[in-house]
């Protein structure tokens, strides 16, 4: 058995109990606030501003002295100074690194990522694809863009378990599904970790070229799917289509964020090896309790590289009550999507995946693309766009939809059929409503 194997199948650290971990939590974070202290200037001028001095933070509680921070923030910096590595990085010159984007919809910025990050974060990554059925001798297929943090911790994951890997050709967009198609085909992969739009992309080729899914897909073991939430259901139906032994879904972000599933597939378990999560109220930065939903910040533990202390990645997410039947103590999570999604329903305030859910009571429905149109002025109605199912009486269907919405969330909605939707909305859950009227023209 390789090393990397050994060090993930046992882990006593996934079973420690909760005092434990917080003891294990509030050290590495006195630890790290001593050390973005003194060396790097971005969080000596915050911290000197909030008058919060290192040595007062003696609980898990003081951390909420410290002020967060975005994405706008970090790119407000880079533009100012005229640099990448404005005073969050910590740099040796002599260890050998890479630089990494952080795309997005605000804008895109960088992470220094030198070799003893790759070290420490790609052998606890190594633990999320243990979980999903990775095995030392196993064939991958990776579809990592290679600008992503991800790609370089999958590397050394490839290292650690010695298992052989495919890159298809061309990058995750749909466009090149085709591509994936013909890569999985033909290298006949034990283990697939893909971006979950590009696998509805590749199930809409393979309907496009009368290819069974399943088919494809029949020297799969299990997938690792990443960047999009999954609902119940919808899992349930791509391992029926694909058919597959199960489907993994990892949550996280470039800046530090690390969760994964266990086989119980109840919540993501937040690695708390790497970093440390907290749910806060987007309007008053208040920490929420467990089971309420309010955005997602991040504390990366890792004192190596760009340091996130107290970032807000503008998600919105819960920590999720209860222990998981899996036996593991890592406390669960869900990211539901970004606040930027988020929509006002005559004052209910809903993202696309609660309206997933809903849909997903309707078999026919199930990983159908759809779109919510957000109007300029107030909504008093949720509009969806809708992609027609197979099958079925559209006019009954439509009522069932509106008469689910009106239960949960508790919204009144109108619904438009589309033959297909536009490929640029594919993986697109919001729409402008502005967007939306010039396409109707």
């Amino acid at each position: 058995m390789k090393n990397g194997a050994r060090r993930v199948a046992p882990d006593a650290m996934d079973r420690w109990p909760e005092e434990r971990l917080a003891k294990f939590h509030l050290h590495k974070i006195r630890q790290l606030l001593r050390h973005v202290y003194r060396q790097l200037p971005f969080y000596r001028q915050r911290l000197a501003r909030a008058k919060v001095d290192p040595e007062q933070v003696k609980t898990l509680g003081d951390l909420a002295r410290i002020p967060t921070f975005s994405k706008q923030d970090v790119l407000q910096e880079i533009r100012r100074q005229g640099r990448f590595d404005f005073g969050l990085e910590t740099i040796a010159r002599r260890d050998p690194a890479v630089l990494c984007m952080t795309s997005g919809t605000l804008g895109s910025s960088f992470l220094y990522l030198p070799r003893k990050w790759r070290a420490l974060r790609g052998d606890s990554l190594l633990r999320a694809y243990w979980w999903a059925g990775l095995r030392p001798g196993m064939r991958m297929l990776m579809a990592v863009p290679a600008w992503h943090s991800l790609a370089v911790q999958e590397s050394r994951v490839i290292e650690r378990l010695g298992v052989s890997t495919v890159v298809p050709w061309g990058t995750f967009l749909p466009r090149n599904a085709g591509n994936f198609i013909d890569a999985i085909s033909d290298a006949t992969p034990d283990f697939v970790s893909i971006f979950l739009p590009m696998l509805f992309a590749i199930l809409a080729e393979c309907r496009r070229r009368g290819a069974k899914p399943a088919t494809v897909f029949k020297s799969v073991q299990s997938i690792l799917a990443v960047g999009a939430p999954m609902t119940p259901r919808s899992r349930q139906q791509l391992v029926h289509e694909l058919g597959v032994g199960d489907i993994f879904e990892g949550l996280g972000n470039p800046e530090g964020l690390t969760a994964m599933e266990c086989a119980s597939h109840c919540g993501h378990h937040i690695f708390v090896d790497c970093c440390f999560v907290e749910i806060i109220d987007p309007k008053s930065g208040a920490p929420l309790p467990v089971g309420q939903r309010g955005n997602v910040v991040i504390t990366t533990l890792i004192p190596h590289g760009s340091i996130f202390l107290r970032y807000d990645t503008e998600d919105l997410g819960v920590i999720l009550p209860g222990a998981c039947a899996c036996g593991r103590s890592w406390p669960r999570m869900e990211v539901y999507d970004r606040r930027a999604n988020e929509v006002e329903i005559a004052g209910q305030r809903i993202v696309p995946y609660d309206v997933r859910i809903c849909l997903d009571e309707l078999p026919e429905l199930v990983n159908l693309p759809f779109a919510v149109v957000r109007g300029e002025t107030k909504m008093e109605r949720l509009t969806l766009l809708m992609q027609k199912p197979a099958s079925g009486n559209l006019e009954e269907i439509q009522a069932r939809i509106a008469n689910l919405l009106r239960k949960k969330p508790n919204v009144e909605a109108i619904q438009e059929w589309a033959e297909e939707l536009p490929q640029r909305w594919k993986g697109v859950t919001v729409i402008e409503e502005k967007d939306w009227r010039r396409a109707r023209v």
